[in-house]
């Protein structure tokens, strides 16, 4: 018996190490064998999702740059005064401008076609076209009294006059095409360093909200050019920034300082925005240790854009409301400028005051479909909507509608009903945003609350019948809003048929303003730019469904 338990041990040895030696080559072979490679993340999966963001890109350089040859030089509102200021940047008396007098009054002298009477001829004038223009030339000079004299903060004006040139025409169309690309380089990188979540909301808020009026004004040299997408930019990348980690992190900021400097060398009431943005950031943001570098930096350029909207005279408009306010006379004031809310909230999409010098009418289809747009994306939001959501938003819808009211209180007048939304349309995208933007993910173990909870697209037929039905009104209205301003310049205002008018015409055929040797037509220009626009708002739905499908994946 005892040898027979010796060797029935030896033998049981024998298998044990021949077990453990088996082991590891299981597990190494299991290690080492291949997985399926997840959708979207294997090389497969990555070429479409690249090819597809490569295309986007050209699309929307392409679409926006239609914008930029859509209307002729002094079309966006007081430009004859953003020239002026342009060729003569303040202090005019040390930057070597000719300065002259006119009625007595001191002026500057600029190009015979940058003259106020001359390079606005045809505003206000609904039936002309811009030919009125054609009759003026560079080569001849004359004064203005439109130029800056402290009323903006420094900076814009002194980096526009590096574009001045014998040739007008090309000095605004260099500047237009450089504020397009600036906003497109600063916010595309902008969605690419954010997380995939808090990406898709950065895109839909700035798509939905900038239509027609944000692209217009965009692609502009007016300064509001440089204050919304600055606005847009610090909210945006703060909010960003404070769910990533890393590179990523460091970029972010510095894409928000970027936008804080071109929101508070714009304009005295977008650096006013800093500190709005930043007050709504912070009901949007849980207070965690991490996030001291976003709220310094935030809180540093609300400082100094309260102080450089101090030194405008945006300030003697921004004041608070005095007790007296409730008397009988200033209480019909405010209520008379409570009853103008409506309409001035709908003049972000272009309701009465449309592009141009008020002369490009949105009346028909366009303000109806955009209006239509933003009311189903807003009860969207609204039926997945937060207590921070909710809290930033209202801080933002706030000073949309705060600002224009207690401006009319205090002046004794319905201030609210003639105010142009185009000031505040910067906080626009910013409101919009603050409704989409996800909450940010739990803390993990190492409380730290990176990245953003899901931001799906609606799914289930009707969802997707619904996102289809906007993304199909977007495209339509994008590409009547862009005809209707070629149109108005090149052939004079066309009477609209209500509430929806469809008719065209050949731009091509009879028009008489263009740009001169232009190597494309006006009808080319809009064809081009409304299929690329077709082609971005299906690529960026196409791409936020793949981002949804990876996470469910994952999920699983």
């Amino acid at each position: 018996m005892v040898p027979e338990k010796k060797e029935e041990v030896q033998m049981n040895a024998v298998r044990v190490e021949r077990a453990n030696e088996a082991e590891p080559e299981k597990v190494e072979s299991a290690s080492s064998r291949p997985k399926a490679p997840r959708r979207g993340r294997g090389e497969h999966g990555r070429s479409p999702s690249l090819l597809a963001v490569l295309i986007l890109i050209v699309a929307v350089i392409t679409s926006a740059l239609a914008w930029v040859v859509a209307s002729p030089v002094g079309a966006s509102p007081d430009e004859d005064y953003h020239l002026g200021a342009m060729w003569c940047p303040p202090p005019v008396d040390e930057t070597g401008c000719q300065i002259g007098t006119k009625n007595g009054q001191k002026a500057v002298i600029v190009p015979q076609t940058l003259a106020k009477e001359n390079v606005t001829c045809y505003a206000f004038e609904h039936d002309n076209s811009a030919r009125c223009t054609f009759a003026y030339s560079d080569d001849l000079t004359a004064t203005t009294l439109r130029w800056d004299d402290g009323n903006y903060p420094w900076g814009y004006y002194q980096f526009a006059h590096l574009f001045v040139q014998h040739s007008t025409n090309r000095a605004v169309l260099a500047l237009r095409v450089f504020n397009t690309l600036l906003a497109i380089g600063l916010l595309g990188a902008i969605i690419a360093l954010a997380d995939s979540e808090l990406r898709s909301a950065i895109s839909v808020a700035l798509t939905i909200a900038w239509l027609p009026m944000g692209f217009y004004f965009i692609a502009s040299m007016n300064p509001s050019s440089w204050a919304i997408s600055g606005t847009f930019a610090f909210a945006s990348a703060m909010l960003a920034a404070t769910r990533s980690a890393g590179p990523r992190r460091a970029g972010l900021i510095a894409c928000a300082l970027a936008g804080a400097v071109l929101a508070c060398t714009s304009r005295g009431d977008s650096a006013f925005f800093l500190f709005v943005v930043t007050v709504a950031l912070a009901f949007a943001v849980p207070l965690r240790r991490r996030i001291i570098p976003e709220a310094v930096v935030a809180s540093i350029a609300s400082v100094v854009g309260v102080v450089i909207m101090l030194r405008t005279n945006v300030s003697s408009k921004l004041v608070p409301v005095e007790a007296s306010a409730a008397t009988v006379g200033r209480r019909a004031i405010l209520l008379k400028n409570l009853a103008g809310i409506p309409d001035y909230l709908r003049g972000f999409v272009g309701y009465r005051l449309g592009p141009g010098w008020n002369d490009v009418t949105y009346q028909g289809g366009v303000r109806r479909t955009a209006l239509a747009i933003v009311i189903v994306l807003i009860c969207w939001a609204l039926a997945h909507l937060s207590w921070r959501r909710a809290l930033s938003a209202l801080v933002v819808l706030g000073a949309i509608v705060g600002v224009p009211v207690t401006i009319g209180v205090q002046g004794r007048f319905n201030n609210v009903e003639i105010y142009q939304p185009r000031y505040m349309l910067p906080l626009f995208a910013v409101f919009l945003l603050m409704l989409l933007a996800p909450s940010p993910a739990r803390s993990d173990h190492h409380r730290r609350g990176i990245g953003a909870m899901p931001l799906r697209p609606p799914s289930g037929i009707f969802g997707r019948l619904c996102v289809g039905v906007v993304a199909t009104l977007w495209a339509l209205t994008y590409a009547r809003a862009l005809y209707l301003i070629i149109e108005r310049y090149a052939f004079g205002w066309n009477p609209q048929r209500y509430p929806i008018d469809l008719s065209t015409r050949n731009l091509s055929t009879g028009y008489e303003w263009w740009w001169p040797g232009a190597p494309i037509g006006p009808m080319a220009v809009w064809i081009i730019a409304s299929l690329c626009a077709c082609v971005a708002v299906a690529l960026m739905l196409y791409l936020w469904n793949q981002s949804a499908i990876r996470e469910r994946i994952e999920e699983q």
